[in-house]
């Protein structure tokens, strides 16, 4: 039988930060390929009934990926990530938030800056991703939009997906 899962979402409006931690019964090289190949990636990171399309993906210090999330009635929500540090199987950070679909900066929306790390833990993976905003009101907003429940959805997609690998 498999372990429960660790998963811990922390928000602390006085540090305009949201530390997500979760467990993955799979080997941290499984785990890292699905955070950082565009292919795997997109099989997860959009909560139901949603689909992730990833336009392209520079996975490396100064690259880009611009990916949307797709809605069944062909609604589509553009965002981006701009990657500012890469160390391979432990540690990724960048600057995430909406744009439009040539990856023009939604100005009017919130921007976060997450630092992800990844470890062996306990015969599995540890992700601990703590993601910082510039104010109360952008920290906020993302809550309000649902980011917790979608993220949710989206690693526990991720932990049915490397299940079945």
């Amino acid at each position: 039988m498999n372990k429960a899962a660790l998963f811990n979402f922390i928000v602390a409006k006085e540090d305009r930060t949201i530390t997500v931690e979760r467990s993955f019964q799979a080997p941290l090289a499984m785990v890292w390929s699905a955070w950082t190949e565009p292919d795997i990636l997109c099989k997860w990171w959009a909560p139901k009934p949603y689909e992730c399309e990833i336009r392209s993906m520079d996975f490396r210090a100064g690259g880009r990926c611009l990916y949307c999330m797709k809605g069944p009635q062909g609604d589509r929500h553009w965002a981006y990530f701009d990657y500012a540090t890469v160390k391979p199987k432990s540690f990724y950070a960048g600057t995430d938030g909406f744009c439009d679909e040539q990856g023009n900066v939604n100005t009017s929306t919130p921007n976060m800056k997450w630092e992800n790390n990844f470890s062996e833990n306990d015969g599995g993976t540890l992700v601990q991703i703590k993601i910082h905003f510039t104010s109360i009101n952008d920290l906020e907003a993302i809550i309000k939009m649902g980011f917790k429940e979608g993220f949710t959805q989206g690693l526990d997609q991720l932990d049915e997906l490397l299940a079945k690998q």
